[in-house]
This record gives structure tokens, sequence and C-alpha cells, in this order.
């Protein structure tokens, strides 16, 4: 058996390590290698410091939306569904016909709700008494 590594602190290389020869195994399997990062960045209007936004990546036809925060003071004005409209739009540009995220029962699932999205899977965490939930949403 090979040496295995556990780690929390890969460097980038060795996640490209892993990931290149997925990518040539997807693109050999499907033929498609379109996988693209998406980012929207909230700064902050006196500083210019990134104080929020979201991050995600579109893949074969869905939107994936990893992370998405709003500081305190940024939410309830609009600005959160207009940063999920953008990277919908973004994703549907992109060929995207499906969007997957999740969020903790703790953060914002009403809010992806009033969004259109759908729940599709909900799986109990740590704390206990709290969940991850997951969501999609039909882009085109």
């Amino acid at each position: 058996m090979p040496p295995i590594v556990l780690t929390d602190t890969p460097t980038a290389d060795e996640l490209a390590a892993i990931r290149r020869p997925l990518d040539q195994f997807n693109l050999d399997a499907c033929g498609i290698a379109d996988q693209r990062p998406l980012a929207l960045l909230v700064r902050d209007p006196v500083t210019h410091d990134i104080v929020g936004g979201l991050n995600g990546r579109t893949s074969r036809g869905m939107l994936f939306i990893d992370v998405f925060f709003l500081p305190a003071s940024m939410r309830g004005n609009g600005l959160g569904s207009t940063l999920l409209r953008m990277a919908e739009e973004e994703g549907v540009r992109r060929g995207c016909r499906t969007g997957i995220l999740y969020t903790n029962n703790f953060q914002a699932p009403g809010f992806y709700t009033k969004q259109g999205w759908r729940e599709f899977g909900n799986f109990p965490c740590d704390p206990p008494g709290s969940s991850r939930i997951f969501f999609t949403k039909e882009l085109a």
C-alpha cells in the first residue's frame, strides 16, 4: 500500500495533483472541461476592503454556490438578493440549468426559499439540533 498523508494544510500544488487527473478523467468520460470559478465581491465603500460576497463555480450545466456572506449591516436591503440573482444570471450565461447550494438551519434557509430555491436534503450536524440544508433551483 502506498504511504498516505493526512493533513489540514494541503498546498495548492498538492490539491492540484488530485484535481488535474480527476479533471482529465471527467473530460475523457464526457468530453466537457468547462469548470470555471465564479465570485461576486462586495467592497467597503470607504476602505475598498472585501467585506462579503459570494463564491462558487460552474461546471457541466450546474452552478455551485460554495460560500455566501454579508455582514449584518449589509443585510435586509436587497443586496443579498441582488448577489444571488447575479450569480444565477451568470450561471445561465455559462450554460447552467441547475443551481446547488447548502446552508445551516441557523443561517439563511428562509432567504433561499424566498429566492425560489427548493430544499432537497436536510442532514443533522453539530452542534446538536442544527442541520445542513441543501437547496437546488432550476435556472433555465
